[in-house]
């Protein structure tokens, strides 16, 4: 044996206990548990000179390595105790009543599982067949999910046409209080049909919207000009009123001025209705004032 081949057996011996003590230190402890194998074989080629230095870099090399096995253990527990909340969380997932929520989540905590790290294949096998069973039952539960939306989908869009229709042939009724009410019955009904899906929620909902809208367009056009047409017959309700008054004061009862008088009763009527605001008060005077005309009329006689 030579002190050339002693220095270096040492030499190699000391860069393996760097390197071993580098992986120790390191926080990627997956790689640094793949290499320990490959440090321990590397550590054989050498040979064995049985000095003190030699077993004080032999102390050290193991201890480091040492280190990194406990530090796998501890991993291979986090791993495992990790992937059985996983596993838990996923369980909670198909109580969920928020499919598009829940999938969301389920495809987080996949994400998380492979993040989690490994355990040893035994524990790792068994964790991974009772999520793929979870995310399996998941899977067929939100498969039914949608099928099942799908068919709600088609009634609820079947029943919106149906109450379109009603709507577009309610929007051409002049009977505006009572298909006033029809028409809020049927905005109730809209409300309980639920949703047809994004591809035909808003286009339904224009044509719901617009036939309701030509509807209260009508109604208001219609209230406006009745509106006016109150004004107008309120207007010549003042002039009979004005009339009667005239009458009354001129105490004239002869032949001629009574049947006057009576006409503009019959005037009156014809004329109509003239809004609640104003025909109560208006024929309280004229009825007054005419009532006034025939009982001076009496007492004149």
């Amino acid at each position: 044996m030579s002190y050339d081949d002693l220095d270096l057996s040492f030499e190699h011996k000391e860069k393996l206990v760097q390197q071993a003590k580098e992986l120790a230190e390191s926080e990627t402890v997956v790689n640094a548990l793949a290499k320990v194998s490959a440090l321990r074989r590397k550590w054989k080629r050498n040979d064995d000179y049985e000095s003190n230095y030699e077993e004080e870099l032999y102390s050290k090399f193991d201890s480091y390595l040492q280190a990194i096995a406990a530090k796998g253990a501890e991993l291979n527990k986090t791993a495992a105790e990790t992937k059985a909340t996983i596993i838990e969380e996923a369980k909670k997932l198909l109580e969920s009543n928020s499919m598009k929520k829940a999938s969301e989540e389920m495809n987080d905590l996949m994400d998380q599982w492979k993040a989690a790290g490994t355990t040893d294949k035994e524990t790792d096998d068994s964790l991974w067949e009772q999520f793929k069973e979870v995310r399996n039952e998941f899977s067929a539960k939100r498969k039914e999910y949608y099928k099942n939306l799908t068919e709600r989908f088609a009634a609820s869009k079947a029943a919106k046409e149906e109450l379109i229709a009603k709507t577009k042939e309610l929007a051409q009724s002049t009977d505006f209080r009572k298909s006033g009410n029809e028409m809020n019955a049927l905005m109730d009904q809209w409300k309980a049909a639920g949703s047809a899906g994004r591809d035909y929620d808003d286009d339904l909902w224009k044509q719901f919207s617009a036939a309701r809208n030509e509807f209260y367009a009508n109604r208001k056009a219609h209230y406006a000009q009745l509106e006016e047409t109150y004004k107008e017959r309120a207007a010549k309700k003042q002039e009979l009123l004005a009339e009667a008054k005239m009458c009354v004061a001129q105490s004239d009862f002869s032949d001629e001025m009574v049947e006057r008088v009576k006409g503009l009763r019959a005037r009156w009527k014809e004329v109509g209705f003239c809004g609640k605001d104003n025909e109560d008060n208006l024929w309280q005077q004229f009825n007054e004032a005419v009532n006034n005309f025939f009982n001076n009329m009496k007492y004149y006689r």
